[in-house]
């Protein structure tokens, strides 16, 4: 499996938002929830955060 995890460094900018072609990513507390069913592992939101809150996983 693979996917991504926001870490606690998320500030909320809402890039990651904007930039998910799968609408996986949605504002749910601090930080934001990544729906693993929707979530592909593309990496497009690891690449847009200004603050590298998100990291690739695999498992």
């Amino acid at each position: 499996m693979s996917g991504v995890v926001v870490t606690t460094r998320c500030q909320g900018c809402g890039a990651c938002l904007l930039t998910c072609p799968e609408r996986a990513i949605r504002p749910h507390g601090d930080p934001l929830l990544v729906l693993d069913e929707l979530c592909t592992g593309c990496g497009e939101c690891v690449e847009v955060c200004p603050v590298d809150a998100i990291e690739e996983i695999t498992s």
